[in-house]
């Protein structure tokens, strides 16, 4: 009798049983988020990958709201002083590309560059800022910084 059975025909069967489970389970025990999802009330979550390949856990919306609130206590002048020191940034790195500094010139220039800006020093700006630099950096080839680089000019432009 089992002689007759094909592989195909087995793991067609079995992606049906388990399709049917699936579909079970998800009817039983998740039928309130499965409606909301369809009816558009609930967004699906997604989880986040971090550069290293791993999952990063999901982040509920209080953990969210926390995060953006310190977008949202950011004032005008932070704004400001935010867009002025990506524009310089941006001249620094192209100068110090059209200049050839050594990479230790460059890290000095750049540091008295960030000196000049306290008010973002301490702003949840900061981490996208650093990827500015770290992004322009790469596009103009003038010398190659890393995130946690960038994070020491922060602390030696004190």
């Amino acid at each position: 009798m089992l002689k007759n059975i094909s592989w195909s025909d087995y793991i067609i069967a079995v992606a049906i049983l388990l399709a049917i489970y699936y579909l079970f389970v998800g009817v039983r025990y998740f039928s309130d988020e499965i409606k909301d999802l369809l009816s558009g009330k609930r967004k699906p979550k997604l989880r986040t990958i971090s550069p290293d390949g791993n999952s990063l856990p999901d982040l509920d919306d209080e953990h969210r709201q926390q995060e953006m609130g310190g977008f949202e206590k950011t004032t005008d002048d932070e704004f400001t002083d935010v867009e002025h020191l990506i524009e310089r940034l941006k001249t620094v790195v192209a100068d110090a590309s059209r200049r050839k500094l050594i990479p230790q010139e460059f890290k000095q220039y750049l540091s008295m560059v960030l000196k000049e800006y306290p008010s973002v020093r301490y702003s949840p700006i900061r981490s996208s800022v650093n990827e500015l630099i770290v992004s322009e950096c790469q596009k103009y080839g003038a010398v190659t910084l890393k995130e946690d680089e960038v994070e020491l000019l922060w602390k030696e432009a004190v």
